[in-house]
């Protein structure tokens, strides 16, 4: 009787789970971006997207602005379950799998271009695979970031006027190594703090990519901007295996295949802001120094290597080789 109840019920799809639709499998996202940065537009669009091709299964809640933590945290946020999905630099993945570091390798990359080859070559798959199996995270994919540039307050024209600067840069070795290679003093804070930091002298100088000095507004507490362009910086989106768990077979690759394709999509949208970036700030009154970056690039290769940041034999060079015609 027992049984045959339990087949009348199952039959009905009245039996706790059977008929019923399962509860939507709920995703955060963090980032350390404002709201108004294509980062964090991208994200929503990209959750928006998701939703509606699992029809509801999955929904990605965004978190702007360090509001689940600073970006250094957040691989032990995907590790503990705190976040699900994170927007991690390149640079700061190579903690996690040192290897990674290579990317960050002052004055590597010569133009965006340089690094879309990049981010399609088989170095790049190498290495996405290794920093998959050191840390079980799954790296979806990557977007541009941009160029990083110098702010200070000091007008920087050659190398040497980086000596002894206190310059704020990212939790990371590659950062550390620009710093080192210029005779700056590296000064490692969280990226929520680097405004009030340089308002009040706590630290002279910060690098970050036009548009987010832009966005930052840190041209109202520095005198000047200098384009040095010493790392074209890497943007990760990163998902955590419990997460994906969490998703059925399915909607494991709706989402994978929305997150890959969008940051292509992304990518084109962040180059396009950095074209505009230099007038813009120009308009802010802060000095924009254009310098020999030639004389950058001699000081920081006399100062460190590849091998600096543990980088594997032979990646800095196939990098390097990618600018050549017809590699693409």
């Amino acid at each position: 009787m027992r049984q045959f109840m339990k087949a009348l019920l199952l039959g009905a799809g009245l039996l706790l789970g059977v008929g019923a639709q399962a509860a939507p499998v709920t995703l955060k996202w963090a980032h350390g971006y404002e709201t108004s940065e294509p980062f964090h537009t991208q994200a929503e669009a990209m959750a928006q997207k998701i939703k509606a091709a699992t029809a509801g299964r999955v929904e990605i809640q965004v978190y702007a602005a360090s509001a689940l933590g600073a970006e250094a945290e957040y691989s032990k946020k995907l590790a503990s379950g705190d976040i699900d999905i994170a927007y991690i630099g390149i640079n700061v993945l190579s903690r996690d799998y040192a290897p990674l570091g290579v990317v960050g390798f002052p004055f590597l990359f010569s133009d965006p271009d340089h690094v879309r080859r990049f981010l399609v070559s088989p170095v790049f798959d190498e290495l996405r695979k290794g920093y998959e199996a050191q840390s079980r995270n799954h790296l979806m994919a990557a977007i541009y970031y941009g160029a990083r540039h110098v702010t200070s307050n000091k007008p920087i024209n050659s190398p040497r006027d980086m000596q002894g600067l206190k310059l704020r840069v990212p939790d990371a070795p590659s950062y550390k190594l620009f710093a080192r290679s210029m005779g700056a003093v590296a000064t490692p804070m969280p990226f929520a703090k680097v405004y009030d930091a340089l308002k009040s002298g706590e630290i002279d100088a910060q690098e970050n990519p036009l548009p987010t000095i832009l966005a930052k507004k840190f041209y109202e507490v520095q005198k000047s901007v200098t384009l040095t362009g010493h790392m074209y910086d890497m943007l990760g989106i990163v998902i955590s295996p419990t997460a994906l768990q969490r998703m059925n077979e399915g909607d494991r690759v709706i989402v994978n295949d929305i997150i890959r394709k969008d940051a292509v999509w992304a990518s084109v949208q962040i180059i396009a802001r950095e074209l505009v970036a230099e007038g813009k700030l120009g308009e802010t009154g802060i000095k924009v120094i254009r310098p020999d970056r030639q004389a950058f690039m001699e000081a920081a290769a006399k100062a460190v290597s590849p091998a600096d940041l543990q980088a594997r034999p032979g990646d800095y060079e196939k990098i390097r080789e990618l600018l050549k015609p017809g590699m693409h």
